[in-house]
């Protein structure tokens, strides 16, 4: 079983962004990595572990589902899964219990079993699934910056609706929550992330002690810091 790091995890996330960054300054680019609303910023963070052995998959289905063996639309996605070093692709158990469905009503109804994982399959229990919520004291709105005057419900309630979702999977094992916080002040990152963390042991949600790592990006649109928090789940 891989023993994921959640500091390594913030660390390599943390350096993907600052080089986005710099490449914003280079291009001398009218908007910042702030402006980017939160299924774009997810490629970027997926990118960020290429040059490594982990295996970053976007939008991946949980291993479990509210219905018996229920169609794709039906299913919950997770935004980020991180697979071990020599695992390319997730197995699903879903997947695999609908091919062996299959085969009911067939001649091969009597000996068919359950696909094994294959060699380069993840499976669901030892990768690392991560949900992910952008949030900005100063956000976009058609292209105009402003202030977020939803920026507290914001950092609040996305998070903890996140860890409640990935600790109701009984098939996942380690689990953590990413919140991408842009502030006009490098104190406000970790402060009002500590604030969303009280609130979420104060409701009794299984959280543990989160990694923090905070850098300075182009103020283009009023934010001058980006801190990135994960949140571990306890599974």
């Amino acid at each position: 079983m891989p023993m994921w790091s959640p500091i390594d995890i913030v660390n390599t996330l943390r350096t993907g962004l600052e080089q986005q960054d710099q490449l914003i300054r280079a291009q001398h680019a009218v908007r910042g990595v702030d402006s980017l609303q939160e299924l774009s910023l997810h490629p970027l963070l997926a990118q960020a572990f290429t040059p490594g052995d982990v295996h970053a998959l976007r939008e991946a289905y949980y291993p479990t589902a509210r219905h018996e063996l229920p169609r794709g639309p039906q299913r919950d996605r997770c935004d980020l899964v991180l697979l071990p070093e020599e695992k390319k692709s997730l197995y699903d158990p879903i997947d695999a219990h609908k091919s062996l469905k299959s085969a009911n009503g067939t001649l091969f109804e009597g000996v068919a079993s359950l696909p094994a994982i294959g060699d380069s399959e993840c499976d669901p229990s030892d990768a690392f699934w991560m949900e992910i919520k952008v949030v900005a004291q100063h956000k976009y709105v058609d292209g105009v910056p402003g202030p977020n005057a939803k920026y507290a419900h914001e950092l609040i309630s996305g998070p903890s609706t996140d860890v409640i979702k990935l600790a109701s999977d009984a098939l996942i094992r380690h689990a953590g929550v990413l919140v991408v916080l842009f502030t006009e002040q490098e104190e406000a990152g970790v402060h009002d992330l500590s604030i969303t963390m009280r609130e979420m042991i104060d409701r009794d949600l299984p959280v543990g002690m989160p990694e923090y790592e905070s850098f300075p990006i182009v103020d283009l649109g009023g934010n001058a810091w980006c801190t990135l928090g994960l949140i571990p789940v306890r599974l």
